[in-house]
């Protein structure tokens, strides 16, 4: 997608100053991609980058009151936003993995209710959530992939390895690889969640 001028990006500023619920798509669009590829272009993990443009996206959406046009271009302030989420995920990041090193914890299973009724909302809620994240362009494909195995209830270290095209390496390493991606979808799903239940209210 082109970039968007600052006239357009002033348009899109107004429309979210008065909710227009249209609005929340648009910015992603516009900026998710450009923010994550600037973001690895500076050295950030393809994951961490994602994740980070992610977050500044929703932050700008849920608060648009808080960016000043007369200061910087919309594209510059959520760009800046983006770059203290990655420096967060990264150092949450590593010190995950040195926790799941320590602890060698290899689990790779969804935590699911046992009521079945609650099984069936929490699998419509991610559902939703994992349609809108995939229309708004926030995920990329192996993302989405990794996701729709856990909707179908695969959630075993050999299949998400395979979905996420993982090289050679040991079990072990493996196994705590496929649960990172695994616990970062997860809060990102959770994220994302509360930030839409947070609009709907």
């Amino acid at each position: 997608m082109r970039h968007p001028s600052p006239e357009e990006e002033l348009v899109l500023h107004q429309r979210l100053l008065e909710h227009d619920p249209l609005a929340y798509f648009d910015v992603f669009p516009m900026y998710m991609e450009r923010i994550a590829k600037k973001l690895e272009r500076i050295g950030y993990d393809v994951d961490v980058a994602r994740d980070a443009a992610l977050e500044a996206v929703l932050a700008y959406r849920k608060k648009p009151e808080r960016y000043d046009p007369r200061k910087v271009h919309l594209f510059t302030y959520i760009m800046g936003v983006a770059k203290h989420k990655a420096v967060d995920r990264w150092r949450s990041v590593r010190a995950q993995a040195q926790r799941d090193k320590k602890q060698g914890d290899v689990e790779l299973l969804l935590r699911t209710p046992k009521d079945q009724v609650e099984k069936m909302e929490t699998y419509v809620r991610v559902r939703q959530l994992v349609d809108l994240l995939e229309e708004g362009g926030a995920l990329n494909e192996r993302d989405l992939a990794v996701l729709r195995l856990f909707l179908i209830g695969e959630g075993s270290t050999e299949e998400v390895a395979k979905v996420l095209r993982l090289p050679p390496m040991s079990k072990e390493d493996r196994q705590s690889e496929a649960k990172r991606h695994r616990d970062r979808l997860m809060k990102l799903l959770e994220r994302f969640g509360k930030e839409d239940s947070d609009d709907d209210s």
